[in-house]
């Protein structure tokens, strides 16, 4: 190939990064015959399918023989777009991403049946695998050749995978889904169940609040589709944002939506029990929202029935870990509003159901950190049950146990929302068990890091009012400790601190009682400091802005013992 020939290749190229990229071919190997110049070029266009190749999976995909992939993969593996990738194998290469991309997008839009017949042998090739890896490789390329019945069989994969699979696992299956749903190259009911895999990790990582464009995008789209099932999960997903927005009234809404799809599904097929996994689900987010509005009585209504679909589903088959984790989630949330209800020995009880499923769970698996935070969650129930019949060495032994573990995996992934805001609790826990037992100098060092976590976080992503409700109970504790150790000008500051968010969240929805709540406490805490120092008019201006609002709340549900 002489110079002018390589000049007018480039020319020809014309700056579109696919052409561009299969010159390099020509470029690299220009003493090659022509004929042997295009094989090289078709072999790298292939291999731009999978996100690796070696020379067995080049072969396979152009369906020559293996001597001839031998040849095609160590000429590949000297062009500057091919770079080792070790983590699949000693000769395992790729294409650079970009590159890769491009290539795939060119295949897919001027040569349609190609790029489908290479992502169908892409998929064969990787489908009997069991490595996590390379079910995602397998789902990857199923998506591309035959998307609509792909799309089920994401929508089971991912239902495994958040039963089973270590988060890592589910996070890469989510890059993946990223880059189809990214280049346009998947649309339908396999955009739909992309996007939600996509969605449902970055609310795993504390993101849930960022996700309201997405969410109402996923449901229109599976409106559009006519999937009820992932138009259920999207009324779900929708009702966890707008609850972490704080707007409890959408969130019940959307809930209400996601049990009424949920339950039409389980009445059409009671023996699929995947509905029926969905039905309880969504009896337990519509308790959950519930008991946010400090609807006790309802809400334990709806965690009974969540409860008694689960543990059904549990009996049924034992050695399911997604049901069994399920199980343990609906006695922690049943648990959780008896103790609301003052119920306290009927809530450890729930609680010691919960944390024996869990950590038989996480034995099994210690390096799965999503079992791992699930047992520092339930250490923190155990502790707080606890604490509150005043059995403080047993929850202080809970506690540890829950910051121990919340510490080990915020430093295994800095960048986790969620893990940091576990941590951030698990301090918050820690602390005011030391300030029970009177250790002021400890609480104080703890609410410390209590308060410069959750700062960070409430700074990352404002919009989130759970955080925003962290962050004024941070001021909170560290306003107590400071007034139990005589600082009251300083704990007065700390007061005020959170008396300014209590307000603000309660005024963005008064029908949120947990937010009311919030406020009258904050309240009684102003009123507090300002009677210890001897300002009785606007103690008592705070303490009877307390009185009303809990006067409310006690009217609006007589049975919350809170």
């Amino acid at each position: 190939m002489e110079f002018a020939e390589q000049l007018v290749l480039l020319q020809a190229a014309d700056g579109d990064p696919a052409k561009l990229t299969l010159a390099t071919a020509d470029l690299a190997f220009p003493a090659l015959p022509h004929e042997e110049r295009m094989a090289l070029r078709e072999a790298l266009a292939a291999a731009a399918i999978p996100h690796w190749f070696d020379a067995g999976i080049l072969a396979l995909l152009l369906h020559i023989t293996a001597e001839e992939g031998r040849v095609l993969h160590g000429r590949l593996c000297q062009l500057s777009v091919v770079e080792p990738f070790p983590a699949r194998g000693e000769t395992a290469v790729n294409v650079h991403e970009a590159a890769r991309l491009a290539l795939r997008k060119s295949l897919a839009a001027d040569r349609t049946d190609w790029f489908r017949t290479l992502s169908e042998r892409s998929a064969a090739h990787f489908a009997n695998d069991p490595a996590p890896a390379a079910r995602i490789e397998w789902i990857y390329h199923r998506l591309c050749c035959a998307p609509d019945e792909a799309a089920s069989e994401l929508e089971q994969l991912d239902r495994d995978w958040s039963d089973s699979a270590h988060p890592e696992d589910r996070e890469a299956l989510a890059v993946a889904m990223r880059e189809l749903a990214g280049t346009g190259l998947i649309h339908g009911r396999a955009l739909v169940w992309a996007s939600l895999c996509i969605a449902w990790v970055r609310e795993y990582r504390g993101e849930t609040a960022q996700l309201g464009d997405e969410a109402f995008g996923i449901r229109k789209l599976a409106r559009d589709v006519g999937d009820a099932r992932a138009e259920s999960n999207a009324e779900g997903l929708l009702g966890d944002v707008l609850q972490a927005q704080g707007k409890l009234g959408e969130a019940q809404a959307a809930f209400a939506e996601y049990l009424a799809i949920s339950r039409r599904l389980a009445e059409q097929d009671p023996s699929n029990a995947g509905w029926q996994r969905d039905l309880g689900v969504a009896h337990g987010r519509v308790g959950d929202v519930l008991q946010a509005q400090g609807e006790m009585g309802e809400a334990q209504a709806a965690f009974v029935e969540y409860l008694t679909i689960i543990r059904k589903l549990a009996e049924q088959d034992p050695s399911n870990v997604g049901w069994q984790r399920d199980l343990a989630v609906a006695h922690c949330w049943v648990g959780d509003v008896l103790q609301a209800q003052g119920k306290l020995g009927e809530a450890q009880a729930a609680f010691a159901e919960c944390i024996t499923i869990i950590r038989r769970l996480a034995e099994r698996d210690p390096s799965n950190a999503g079992c791992q935070r699930e047992l520092a969650v339930a250490h923190s129930y155990v502790g707080g049950v606890l604490q509150a019949q005043d059995k403080l060495g047993e929850a202080q032994a809970a506690f540890g146990e829950y910051l121990a573990i919340s510490r080990g995996l915020a430093a295994q992934d800095p960048s986790n929302a969620g893990w940091q805001r576990d941590l951030a609790v698990a301090h918050n826990r820690a602390g005011g068990l030391l300030q029970a037992q009177g250790k002021l100098g400890e609480a104080q060092e703890v609410f410390a890091e209590y308060l410069a976590i959750i700062r960070r976080l409430a700074e990352q992503d404002p919009s989130n009012a759970g955080w925003q409700r962290d962050l004024a109970a941070a001021h909170s504790r560290v306003g107590a400790v400071l007034q139990a150790q005589g600082k009251l000008g300083e704990a007065q500051a700390a007061f005020a601190e959170n008396l300014a968010i209590s307000r603000r969240l309660a005024a963005q929805d008064p029908s949120n009682a947990g937010w009311q709540l919030d406020l009258a406490a904050a309240q009684n805490c102003v009123g507090a400091v300002l009677q210890a120092q001897g300002k009785l008019d606007e103690a008592q201006a705070a303490f009877a802005e307390a009185l009303a609002i809990s006067r409310r709340l006690a009217e609006q549900d007589p049975s919350n013992a809170g």
